[in-house]
């Protein structure tokens, strides 16, 4: 929603800026003035971006307004009323999120301390209906409101997340607050299991192949190539050659390509090399791939002629 508007207002901008040009110009050509003129038409745009996000901010209820301000003091009080409100203040939340996350002066708007102070707001309130607003969060937000998504995802307590939040453990900036969120979720097995398989155990191995989440391990293992540290790079492509992870291809691929130490980048290489080879193996068809309208049927009873049968005797008893 936040993106969307960002755009539909800079094309309002534009769409204000080309209008004010085209005026200037027939005003300048109509009464013979400076063409110099035509430098006035350049603060348009920024000035009809500014008025759209100041009317946006202004249907904001009051508190959460504050919780947007430029002064952080009033950014707390707010909070903390906000809180008192209990569950009545959630929608408030949301709203903010869907606000700009940038600094607007103009407006005494900062977006990205009120997001994150609404982000902290539903997760100590344990909003389950903010789960997937706080899901999107993660994918489309800067990493320091990502950790604080973690963080509430965690407290709300909605153990369907613990999928996607698997593969976070790979994260270069957010694997240890998505280790806190999944402990919490009651979701530490999976936790342990990742960091073995990242420390070449081929139990966890053999447990992730058969694990119901597997393709979320498998996406963690992918984010740890470009992790945090380089070290774990060798044991991440040695899982994902073991898991016969063949969408990791690509990955490795870009990780032969980087300037890695040697032996990191052929870590990587024998890893590709494996999965290469697996992906080119032939597979089982399903049965559902199978085109069976070519094939002879059993014929059923009414489609046999019987006109042509022999009938079967009659014999006449003779009485006694």
């Amino acid at each position: 929603m936040q993106e969307h508007f960002d755009i539909i207002a800079w094309l309002a901008g534009l769409g204000s800026w080309f209008c004010s040009v085209m005026g200037l110009f027939l005003a300048i050509f109509l009464y013979d003035l400076n063409p110099l003129w035509i430098t006035l038409s350049l603060p348009v745009p920024f000035a009809t971006v500014a008025f759209l996000y100041f009317l946006r901010l202004k249907s904001l209820p009051k508190l959460a307004r504050q919780l947007g301000d430029l002064d952080n003091n009033k950014r707390q009080e707010a909070f903390k009323q906000l809180i008192a409100l209990g569950q009545s203040s959630v929608d408030i939340f949301l709203r903010v999120l869907e606000m700009p996350r940038k600094k607007v002066e103009s407006a005494n708007w900062n977006g990205f301390a009120a997001s994150i102070l609404a982000v902290e707001g539903l997760g100590r309130l344990k909003a389950k209906k903010a789960v997937r607003v706080l899901l999107r969060l993660l994918y489309s937000s800067e990493w320091e409101i990502c950790e604080k998504v973690l963080w509430a995802l965690g407290e709300i307590g909605d153990d369907s997340v613990v999928p996607i939040l698997l593969p976070f453990l790979g994260s270069k900036f957010l694997h240890n607050e998505a280790e806190n969120a999944l402990r919490k979720l009651g979701a530490s097995h999976p936790v342990e299991l990742f960091k073995k398989a990242l420390q070449r155990d081929k139990t966890a191995i053999e447990e992730i192949r058969k694990h119901p989440y597997r393709k979320a391990f498998i996406k963690g293992f992918i984010r740890a190539l470009w992790g945090e540290s380089i070290i774990l790079i060798p044991n991440a492509a040695w899982a994902l050659a073991e898991l016969w992870a063949v969408e990791a291809i690509p990955a490795l691929r870009a990780q032969v390509t980087r300037w890695l130490p040697t032996e990191i980048r052929q870590a990587c290489q024998q890893a590709l090399d494996k999965l290469e080879m697996i992906s080119k193996l032939p597979r089982a068809v399903g049965a559902t791939e199978i085109d069976t309208s070519t094939l002879p049927r059993p014929a059923t009873a009414t489609d046999m002629p019987v006109e042509n049968l022999p009938k079967a005797a009659n014999i006449d008893r003779e009485d006694s």
